[in-house]
């Protein structure tokens, strides 16, 4: 690669950081240091662990750079929250500075409009946790964190650690240990990708075709363009006899029992794929190139006996426990009709013209033991000594290892891994050993593909795009919408749920679902870490992990809060709103979660913010504003005041 080459893609892998962001955090601690995009001024470090994976435990220093997009003049006063050592400098003047329990002091107030550019210094405590907010507040809001979005966006910038952090990924995301063993692993604290476990395949003869699986293992990349599986044979007639080789031997891995019949409706199967948007991470099953780095889905019918692609619906993660693929809950007839759509569709695909021979069993299980696949798919032979391990790869350049010469061009390595890779070995080896919550949430955001269906910080989900493509799937069943389909905008997800309640939703075990009117519904990523995800999406907003707590609530503002949310004297809650068994009584277009479910989901601060003004959260909202700028409400309970009338509601919202 040359030097230009080099750059361009320093530049535009500036993202590749941690996190995703407008705003450029500076970390220093000692001799080392790191650099990365943030989506706010904001942190939450637990106690004896890192601030960043390129960093040790321990005290540290960061400088966040930024600047604010005012698109009319305010007056605003800026405070913080946390603990720690912090100063804000606005337009290059010294306007806060605070040390201790961050929040008892807030700047003068200042008037501001346009592009204002702020820094902000921070200095950890020397011991217990770090934690760090940027609140603002004006005469028309009361104090909150500065939301995402606030921030001018970034064309990019220059930052040698972003190669680093594009290594890391490269070497956990492609199974790099898998092959190269660490002599006492990576420790207790390191990224969790490194013990994620490839597809098994023990059960091929079961399951797959023997055709297919020939073609799979002579071009992996030719079915799914970002594969992580290698190709191990040559493209030529040789290769492809050591291809068929290896697919009759792994067919004979099998129990010989008969898969149950699939009795599928295709038709019915194709709403359910509408349903689900299954099209914002898979083409539909005739389209061979679909957009957006969605994976085909024309190999199916040649790929699965029917009744594997059936319990592979029902459960993705059996076989391939860190699959990328979601467990949807699927009925088993959902499944069956799933099944039969995608079979009866994939079957119409344009197939490879290329034949390839028969293939010997006893030479594929020599191919087998040759090519160490053992390595990655546990169960097939391996012979560990047979590569070098990781202590003794690390002491040489990366960028000009094996892996990266033309003869190793099958190991479908993105362009810039030698450069990534090396930058990683060469500066930050140390930091597969640790990570911390909010960088791999957003590694999980960008690899589980949350802006499928999701909007954050101002970026539409694919949804948008993408759904009316499969819309004449389900023509056929005549449904006139009613109630609102939009699926829930993330940018203030960690600020809004509890941890535990937001990781159930992540693993699909939240019950009862809480939009449960959509078609569409949360999937479970049970086996990716649900709880620090949730940890870490919270962490990006500066909060700590959190659960609901039992209150003591006054019997009379508990009363207050019940007539609030009423039709006849409140603000009209319950004609969108449930509470437990008593149902809506009038969502017609638009239908919000049971209060019932208010205590265990939602943080308390957020309450209150969004009771304020909702659009100030959620622009499209169809939740109305009951709060004027003065904190005041057309209602008389307790004397008209917003914030009393809103305490009562969530004292009464606690009490179901």
């Amino acid at each position: 690669m040359t030097k230009p080459q080099t750059f361009l893609l320093l530049l535009s892998l500036f993202a590749s950081g941690p996190l995703a962001g407008d705003v450029l955090a500076t970390y220093q601690q000692g001799d080392r240091h790191d650099r990365h995009l943030a989506r706010l001024p904001a942190l939450h470090v637990p106690a004896g662990t890192p601030a960043t994976p390129l960093l040790e435990e321990g005290t540290f220093s960061v400088t966040w750079t930024g600047t604010l997009s005012l698109e009319k003049r305010q007056r605003l006063h800026f405070s913080f929250a946390g603990t720690g050592t912090a100063t804000l400098v606005v337009a290059g003047e010294e306007v806060l500075q605070e040390t201790g329990s961050l929040g008892g002091e807030k700047s003068d107030r200042l008037r501001l409009s346009g592009e204002v550019p702020i820094e902000v210094r921070y200095q950890s405590p020397e011991e217990g946790e770090a934690r760090f907010q940027l609140l603002w507040e004006e005469r028309s809001f009361p104090t909150e964190p500065i939301p995402p979005g606030a921030f001018t966006k970034r064309d990019g910038a220059l930052a040698a650690e972003a190669l680093a952090y594009r290594g890391r990924e490269i070497f956990a995301r492609h199974l790099c240990s898998k092959c190269h063993l660490a002599g006492e692993g990576f420790g207790p604290h390191a990224m969790p990708e490194l013990n994620h476990v490839p597809p098994i395949v023990g059960l091929s003869g079961d399951r797959l075709q023997e055709d297919w699986l020939a073609r799979w293992i002579a071009d992996p990349a030719a079915y799914r363009p970002d594969t992580n599986m290698p190709r191990l044979v040559a493209d030529s007639e040789e290769g492809r006899q050591a291809a068929a080789d290896l697919a009759a031997y792994l067919m004979t891995l099998k129990t010989g029992a008969e898969g149950a019949p699939v009795a599928g409706d295709a038709q019915a199967g194709g709403a359910t794929f509408h349903k689900l948007a299954c099209v914002t991470c898979h083409g539909q099953p005739d389209e061979s190139t679909p957009s957006e780095n969605r994976l085909p889905l024309t190999h199916l019918a040649d790929k699965y006996q029917p009744h594997a692609l059936r319990d592979f619906l029902l459960d993705p993660a059996q076989l391939s426990p860190h699959t990328r693929m979601p467990n949807f809950r699927l009925s088993d007839e959902e499944a069956a009709n799933l099944t039969a759509f995608l079979l009866e569709q994939s079957a119409t695909a344009e197939r490879p013209q290329v034949e390839f021979p028969a293939g010997d069993a006893s030479k594929g299980a020599a191919h087998s033991l040759k090519m160490q696949c053992g390595a990655c798919h546990a169960g097939l032979p391996y012979d560990p000594s047979a590569l070098p391990p990781f202590e003794t790869i690390a002491q040489k350049p990366w960028n000009d290892a094996p892996c990266f010469s033309s003869a190793h061009s099958h190991l479908n390595l993105p362009e810039d891994a030698g450069d990534a890779l090396e930058a990683l070995r060469s500066e930050h080896l140390d930091s597969l050993k640790r990570d911390t919550a909010p960088a791999f949430a957003e590694r999980q955001f960008k690899n589980l593909r949350c802006h499928a269906c999701h909007s954050r910080d101002e970026v539409p989900a694919l949804l948008g795009a993408l759904h009316s493509d499969t819309a004449a799937l389900a023509a056929h069943l005549n449904v006139h919408e009613k109630l609102d389909q939009s699926l829930p905008n993330l940018t203030h997800t960690g600020a809004m749920l509890h941890s535990d309640a937001l990781a159930e939703m992540l693993a699909g075990t939240a019950e009862p679902r809480p939009r449960p009117w959509l078609d569409a519904r949360m999937p479970g990523f049970a086996n990716h870490a649900p709880e620090t995800f949730a940890q870490g999406l919270a962490a990006q907003h500066g909060l700590a992990p959190s659960t609901a707590q039992e209150q003591e609530s006054d019997a009379d503002r508990v009363a207050v809060g019940k007539e609030l949310i009423g039709s006849e004297s409140g603000f009209g809650c319950t004609t969108c709103h449930g509470v437990g068994d008593q149902e809506p009584t009038a969502a017609f277009e638009v239908m919000g979660i049971n209060f019932a479910l208010t205590h265990e989901r939602l943080r308390e601060d957020y309450f209150y913010r969004w009771m304020h003004n909702p659009v100030r959260i959620t622009p499209d909202t169809k939740m109305p504003r009951y709060a004027d700028d003065k904190g005041e409400t057309p209602l008389p309970a307790l004397g008209g005041e917003s914030r009393a009338q809103f305490e009562a509601i969530w004292d009464y919202l606690q009490t179901q």
